[in-house]
């Protein structure tokens, strides 16, 4: 008898985002994968389960990523201060490609919580708690730092960077 075929998890990720970046997240089905990567349907299925846990396998990888790059601009022994400045730096830095990618994920998902975004988020800033003035400058630096990753990728707002050169600036002088 032979033995069963291995499917790999990071190979059917691979498949997903093909089809997303071609087809968008409303073409993203476990039919789709599977025809992508030219396994059965049921062999995605018993991978992820839902769609819900590949959209969220797709962010996490993707979160990963960033967020080994946001490590590899924090200074060593980085404090509240300097850790707000590397996130707007890190987002400032950001490709339109990988945030756009990143809110179509978020958006496929609207509705539902996503782990791995959450997670993101309190690795990141920690649960955004704020006893003083400084704790409260860098929780509004932070929000806004996001609303402007939201702005630019998902609404298009003011696609000249100087725009963008100067909005992230002002971001850094606040938080300083």
């Amino acid at each position: 008898m032979a033995r069963p075929k291995t499917i790999d998890r990071e190979s059917l990720l691979d498949a997903a985002e093909n089809v997303l970046g071609r087809e968008g997240a409303a073409a993203l089905s476990f039919g789709a994968i599977a025809t992508e990567s030219g396994i059965s349907k049921a062999s995605v299925q018993s991978v992820f389960g839902t769609r819900e846990k590949v959209l969220d396998a797709l962010l996490e990888r993707w979160l990963k990523k960033e967020q080994a790059r946001y490590r590899t601009l924090l200074p060593a022994n980085a404090d509240a201060k300097a850790r707000l400045l590397t996130h707007i730096i890190a987002t400032e830095e950001e490709t339109s490609e990988a945030g756009i990618r990143t809110l179509t994920l978020l958006a496929a998902q609207a509705g539902t919580q996503s782990e791995s975004m959450v997670n993101w988020y309190r690795e990141r800033f920690g649960d955004l708690t704020a006893t003083d003035e400084a704790s409260r400058r860098r929780r509004i630096a932070y929000l806004a730092t996001e609303g402007a990753f939201m702005m630019r990728n998902m609404v298009g707002y003011e696609s000249e960077s100087a725009f963008w050169d100067e909005v992230f600036n002002d971001l850094k002088e606040f938080a300083n």
